[in-house]
């Protein structure tokens, strides 16, 4: 297997798990993750767990994840009233510009 394989195969599990997550459906989740753990990476952790402990992984991973931004108001507070530890949420990176950008302006 190529390295482009290996990434495809990476983007793939991605784009199928941000699936998954909208569902919301932690068995399916687990499923996901069981199927890919090479993928998976530190998800594979999921698999030992209870569904309901489980579920609190499936919000975390939702908060983590920007192409899900809609569903992290619904995935706090889930993780909040379940008190659960909630995650910080990436940050948009700001461009840094240089000094002869910044002197142009």
């Amino acid at each position: 297997m190529d390295e482009r394989e290996i990434e495809q195969g990476y983007a793939n599990f991605h784009r199928r798990l941000n699936h998954i997550l909208r569902k919301q459906d932690v068995k399916a989740f687990k499923a996901h993750v069981a199927a890919h753990p090479r993928q998976a990476g530190r998800l594979s952790h999921c698999l030992g767990l209870s569904d309901e402990l489980a579920e609190a992984e499936m919000y975390k991973a939702i908060l983590v994840r920007s192409p899900l931004k809609d569903l992290h108001p619904k995935a706090r507070k889930w993780l909040e009233e379940h008190c659960a530890e909630v995650p910080k949420t990436p940050k948009k990176k700001r461009k840094v510009r240089s000094k002869r950008e910044r002197r142009q302006k």
